[in-house]
């Protein structure tokens, strides 16, 4: 079904009405009509509007879908009202349709276009080409970002021109976004990293579009790619094209080829408010490189941009537009970035500095005066009381984690020799993460999270040494990035839980990005693999399924043994206790003697080990609190009973 007849107003007394999972791309506005109407079934369309007159339904505007009353709206292309505005409910959505009329409207008509790909690909001198400037020979590599607009008919376009250094790769997710188009570069005298870099896209990018660029085919017009199983592994290639722009060769078809895409990209459709163009405008216009929030939200109010929420929707889509930067972190919250520039240049110069390379990636935060120091009339500045904010930002994005009031470290840029040090490799609970696409920043990030449990200092470039007293426990973690393996080792008289903290580490690092898939492993315990280094793994999560099923054994593939699931997953897992008796367990560890049961329940809510997903889904329970708070409730009583 793509539509649904205006008439569908006269059934007054309608109720229910699920349309969801079809192909509808309008609603009539007689929709409004329906006042008794209790739950609107939209979900799963093809929507990019919705009338106005749906917020006269006497229902709660919901992206998510629930059993409840509502109209459900999720999953679809959204584009008036956006997505964001949606996902804040009915009061939003009514800001926004009345925002248009007071001070009309019209289609964004901009989109970021990224390029990426390694060093001397040719990003630069292709950009150049594009605006209609020379291929200069002696280009020189860019450090950071070179930002430039240009037209293409009617739209106007944000080239972000990346640095390929592979140093850098780490901070592109200052800036790699949804909702943008990328082109990937590649040098057609060599072997390039394609799937490398379409990886890297989709793991901060999502489904953007992609377009891949052959350059230099002047030099090696044999140079190709297999096209076909590029396309069919990567959706998001939009096309692929063969250039040099040093003889002009294939610039003009690719420029009309960027064109169409363009008119694609999902951001460039929405609908803004007038009042919101003049914000942007006035940003864009200031030449300062970095303002405060309050300043933006004078100009907000200034707008008639009042509510809260509009604000934030609205410098949601500046910074997705790379119109500024923002970050919602509560250090970070005061600063807009005007110039991105500004900010990896700065970035660029610490971790590229000879003081940091030479101290192992430690840096002296009184030496940043001498760092970014302006050396150059073209130079960004970098004032004094914007260096802690420029600290501060590279903590958010964990590319390092300061070591008391004077210093910080950049994991990126430790040794990279692994030190000597004692553990019990034998003994230790093993665990494998395999990752399809492993970002260089996963290990770092790791490293960043958790340095309070470093032991001894010994950490290194691709691994670390974790301690922790509490539960008097020691881990090794060790990144293969060849192989794209992570491998977890953990000791100690509660190795369990520790591993469990461990691993949730992990798992929120992997659900940063957009797009990435992981395989969790567990080794094989059979006669064969226990004194083997290269034991089988099996998937846990099918271990999982097995076990849930009440499958005992699983043969090995190597030694063709069957082992018991329940023994590969007890090193994991509590397999042999119930879902209460794992919470009670976990409650009487956090419970202290100054507790309540509102005191203990927060801590609950907080604890990583009843936070990590397992085998009876915990750490999806937990955001109902229901059985915890019965728990606890049973643990307090049971502690009376005694002193009783």
């Amino acid at each position: 079904m793509t539509s649904i007849p205006g008439e569908i107003g006269k059934l007054g007394n309608l109720q229910v009405l699920y349309l969801g999972g079809n192909q509808l791309t309008s609603i009539p506005g007689e929709i409004g009509n329906l006042g008794n109407l209790q739950k609107l079934d939209l979900y799963s369309n093809q929507l990019t509007s919705i009338p106005e007159e749906i917020t006269e339904l006497d229902l709660e505007i919901k992206w998510g879908y629930d059993s409840g009353k509502g109209s459900f709206l999720g999953g679809n292309p959204l584009e008036s009202p956006p997505v964001e505005i949606v996902k804040q409910g009915r009061d939003a959505v009514i800001e926004y349709f009345k925002s248009l009329e007071e001070a009309g409207e019209q289609p964004l008509n901009e989109v970021k276009v990224l390029l990426v790909g390694d060093g001397g690909a040719g990003k630069t001198s292709l950009m150049k080409q594009l605006l209609g400037e020379e291929f200069d020979r002696s280009e020189k590599q860019t450090h950071g970002i070179n930002i430039r607009d240009w037209e293409s008919g009617d739209i106007k376009v944000h080239f972000w021109d990346f640095g390929g250094q592979e140093i850098m790769h780490a901070t592109h997710q200052f800036f790699l976004s949804r909702r943008s188009l990328y082109i990937l570069v590649l040098d057609g005298r060599k072997e390039e990293k394609t799937e490398y870099w379409l990886k890297h896209i989709e793991s901060f990018g999502g489904d953007s579009p992609v377009l891949v660029v052959i350059n230099k085919i002047d030099e090696n017009p044999k140079y190709e790619i297999n096209r076909k199983l590029l396309q069919d592994k990567y959706k998001c290639i939009k096309g692929f094209y063969r250039v040099s722009c040093k003889e002009g060769t294939g610039i003009e078809s690719f420029s009309g080829s960027l064109g169409k895409a363009l008119t694609e990209v999902e951001l460039r459709k929405i609908t803004w408010a007038k009042s919101w163009f003049n914000v942007k405008t006035q940003l864009e216009n200031m030449t300062c490189d970095f303002s405060s929030y309050d300043d933006y939200e004078k100009i907000c109010n200034k707008e008639g941009i009042t509510k809260k929420s509009t604000q934030d929707t609205l410098i949601g889509f500046l910074n997705d537009l790379g119109v500024i930067l923002h970050f919602r972190d509560f250090e970070l919250l005061n600063t807009l970035v005007l110039e991105p520039g500004w900010v990896t240049a700065a970035v660029y110069k610490i971790i590229t500095s000879d003081e940091l390379n030479q101290k192992k990636g430690v840096l002296e935060l009184n030496s940043l005066d001498e760092i970014l120091r302006q050396e150059e009339d073209t130079d960004y500045f970098f004032p004094r009381d914007t260096h802690r904010f420029i600290i501060d930002l590279m903590k958010k994005f964990e590319l390092c984690y300061t070591i008391g009031d004077n210093n910080a470290l950049v994991p990126d840029l430790l040794g990279v020799q692994e030190p000597e040090f004692d553990f019990d490799c034998a003994d230790s609970l093993k665990f494998l993460i395999e990752y399809d696409f492993l970002p260089k920043s996963v290990m770092s990030r790791f490293i960043v999270r958790r340095n309070g449990d470093i032991k001894d200092d010994l950490q290194w470039r691709t691994g670390v040494v974790l301690e922790d007293e509490n539960y008097n426990s020691t881990a090794v973690v060790k990144s293969d990035d060849e192989a794209k393996k992570i491998y977890i080792y953990v000791n100690g008289e509660q190795k369990r839980d520790y591993f469990s903290v461990v691993r949730k580490t992990f798992l929120d690092i992997n659900n940063s990005f957009e797009k990435i898939d992981v395989k969790e492993m567990v080794p094989c315990n059979c006669s064969e693999c226990s004194k083997s280094e290269e034991p089988y793994f099996y998937d846990y999560s099918a271990l999982i399924k097995f076990y849930l099923k009440n499958i005992k054994e699983i043969p090995c593939s190597l030694s063709a043994e069957y082992v018991s699931i329940e023994k590969l997953l007890e090193g994991i897992e509590r397999t042999g206790a119930s879902k209460e008796e794992e919470i009670l367990r976990v409650l009487r560890k956090l419970k202290t003697k100054t507790d309540t049961i509102e005191t203990l329940l927060k801590k609950a809510e907080e604890d990583p080990i009843l936070l990590q997903p397992n085998i009876w889904g915990m750490g999806v329970d937990l955001k109902k609190v229901d059985m915890l708070r019965k728990l606890a409730n049973r643990l307090f009583d049971k502690e009376e009973q005694i002193r009783e």
